[in-house]
């Protein structure tokens, strides 16, 4: 996917899920974990499974409408962080890059606890997952069969008819 400044602007605008300002670091191999330099502060706004950040100038006001970076939240490990210099902390770590690893740093634990919670749940593959079970729940409920579901990012219209009698009308 590509994405130019006018893109992720547009995606960003409009409210978020979840905003606020954290420390950020990240951590590559052969970085010093238990260094307290690196850290910056940005102001974080989760949009559905986009985690946009933003600049803070000296005064701790965001620095520009358009964000400085996206995470996209697909493929990783989210989960608090007792070790970490800094209070409060919580990690992403992407599947694709196994070995690096960045840390957030927020105000409070309930707010710590509040992110690793969201974070937790946006990407499309849980939420696909989710689907699922409660698909068969519904069939197991209702004996209704979804016959198609999403295999891929891009969802698919499903259908979903009667398992029990071919005269049931069919619904998308």
């Amino acid at each position: 996917m590509h994405l130019n400044d006018r893109d992720l602007a547009f995606l960003a605008s409009g409210p978020a899920d979840r905003d606020g300002r954290m420390y950020h670091k990240h951590l590559s191999p052969g970085s010093v974990a238990n260094h307290r330099e690196g850290y910056k502060e940005r102001w974080f706004k989760l949009k559905g499974n986009l985690l946009f950040y933003y600049k803070v100038n000296e005064y701790g006001g965001v620095c520009a409408k358009e964000p400085s970076g996206v995470f996209i939240l697909e493929d990783c490990i989210v989960k608090t962080e007792d070790e970490a210099t800094l209070p409060f902390a919580f990690s992403i770590t992407f599947l694709s890059e196994p070995e690096r690893k960045h840390i957030f740093s927020s105000s409070n634990q309930k707010v710590c606890d509040e992110w690793v919670q969201l974070l937790e749940q946006c990407g499309y593959e849980r939420l696909r997952k989710k689907v699922i079970d409660m698909t068969k729940q519904m069939k197991d409920q209702t004996g209704l069969t979804v016959t198609s579901l999403p295999s891929s990012p891009t969802p698919q219209p499903s259908s979903i008819t009667s398992a029990s009698s071919s005269n049931t009308p069919s619904f998308i």
